[in-house]
């Protein structure tokens, strides 16, 4: 990528991005000096954007994918008649271009933008699709690219599972259940644009539904977080 976007690359890596990267799933199971050999054996660098950063344009040549340590990326599709529309939104530990990243000839499927200023793992993919024989390192790198994969056809068939649900009432239910945690709540990960982008809905409608499920007191609102009070309800709804 060009440093017109305003990137800045940071060959050492700092605490924080030790910490991110070793709970990404590309990171499980290395050893703590991992990303430190990353970065000096050539498989991967380190940059930074700002806020409205353009990361790659849609169609073109895709040679890296992004593991995001901090701040939040868009995946953003423009329309034919220039409204943008999310794709996906991806925050600290998630991958970004990683399931195009292994096509035969890939291309990015969508403009990838800066949300928030976000500090980002780069992951060179001529120099991890090498013919040479792989080292312990790269080896176990592969390994969790499968993993990686995998979490991400699971993440894309809910997406697909999510947009099947035609009304706006059983599409939040659905969206809402698969984000909350055991004790039913829903972190404020996304805006409420972004939440309304996501669930391809326009804002003031799903703001004025979110209201009426809390009137019945199927969730309470809480800033941009969620606390489900009628998980079961809430089931029956998104089906």
């Amino acid at each position: 990528m060009e440093d017109a976007s305003g990137q800045r690359s940071r060959p050492v890596a700092t605490a924080a991005d030790q910490e991110a990267f070793a709970a990404s799933v590309l990171g499980q199971g290395l050893r703590p000096d991992a990303l430190t050999q990353l970065l000096t054996d050539g498989y991967a660098r380190l940059a930074s954007w700002p806020t409205g950063a353009v990361l790659a344009h849609r169609a073109e040549p895709q040679q890296e994918f992004f593991i995001v340590l901090s701040g939040r990326l868009q995946v953003v599709r423009t329309r034919t008649d220039g409204s943008r529309h999310i794709i996906d939104v991806v925050n600290p530990g998630g991958a970004c271009g990683a399931v195009t990243a292994f096509a035969p000839n890939p291309r990015w499927p969508a403009d990838v933008h800066a949300a928030k200023p976000v500090r980002a793992l780069v992951i060179s993919l001529g120099q991890l699709m090498s013919t040479a024989q792989p080292e312990q390192l790269r080896q176990h790198l592969l390994q969790n690219c499968a993993r990686l994969l995998a979490e991400r056809a699971r993440h894309l068939n809910s997406r697909g599972e999510l947009l099947t649900r035609r009304g706006l009432r059983a599409r939040l239910a659905f969206y809402l259940i698969g984000q909350a945690d055991a004790a039913g709540r829903v972190p404020g990960s996304l805006t409420r644009q972004e939440m309304a982008d996501h669930l391809q809905v326009s804002r003031a409608s799903m703001t004025t539904e979110l209201g009426r499920m809390a009137a019945e007191g199927l969730l309470l609102i809480e800033g941009r977080a969620f606390q489900l009070r009628d998980r079961d309800q809430l089931k029956t709804l998104a089906r």
